[in-house]
């Protein structure tokens, strides 16, 4: 039971949000509500809640993100308790800041970083213990909050990347491959999605992602790591101005 449940701290990192090319006919202050749930091994073992808003930022418009995950397992002879809290802010397409806050059965884990100087500073303090973290601009080329995918143009089409992956917090090589549409209905209502496959040293995923008037929105996403594999279902969104 603990070893499937070893993930569960990095999937909102994995899933991304943003790509800016395509939001900014959204009005500022619009933002974009979602539910998830969480299953693993056939198991519901928790929610996640984000919120994606476009604010103004003078001249050019930013997305900012919240999400949190809360995950409660109590069995006879195991118990897993979570409780992680995230932001970032995305600036002219690109990641600017990151913070996550973890608190993994009485873990504590903090990462905040910033985009500065030429490259992406994280500090990491996790139990007491300090370290930082400098990756230089030219040595990735997206972050994982930053939905590269939806830049493919045509179903099959294949793209490598160099990305800053958030949740294990090293640069690795990720090669995405856009399957085909399908249509996923949440609330009754229908969404036609990309159905893209990643996989990078770490994990394989399948994502069902579309583009939103805030951001992208993911549907559904099915992954496998080195410590198990989970499904994230969206069980509710809503969009407000």
């Amino acid at each position: 039971m603990k070893r499937f449940l070893l993930f569960l701290p990095a999937i909102i990192v994995s899933m991304g949000i943003f790509r800016s090319d395509v939001v900014f006919s959204a009005l500022s202050g619009e933002k974009a509500e979602a539910e998830y749930a969480v299953y693993s091994h056939g198991l519901r073992v928790g929610e996640l809640q984000t919120v994606t808003t476009l604010i103004p930022d003078g001249e050019r418009k930013s997305l900012k993100f919240s999400g949190n995950t809360h995950i409660n397992l109590n069995l006879l002879v195991y118990s897993y308790h979570l409780d992680s809290e995230e932001e970032a802010l995305l600036k002219d397409r690109e990641t600017v800041g990151y913070r996550r806050t973890t608190r993994e059965n009485g873990h504590i884990c903090h990462v905040e970083g910033r985009l500065d100087n030429g490259g992406f500073c994280l500090i990491i303090d996790q139990d007491g213990a300090r370290r930082t973290m400098n990756v230089k601009r030219k040595d990735y080329d997206h972050t994982t909050m930053d939905c590269p995918e939806l830049g493919l143009r045509h179903e099959g089409d294949e793209v490598v990347f160099r990305v800053l992956d958030l949740a294990t917090l090293g640069v690795v090589d990720r090669k995405y491959r856009w399957l085909r549409n399908e249509e996923v209905t949440v609330n009754g209502e229908r969404i036609i999605c990309r159905v893209i496959d990643f996989q990078d040293p770490n994990k394989k995923c399948r994502r069902w992602i579309t583009q939103g008037d805030v951001g992208a929105l993911i549907a559904r996403q099915d992954g496998k790591g080195k410590s198990g594999t989970y499904s994230l279902r969206m069980t509710r969104l809503n969009s407000q101005n």
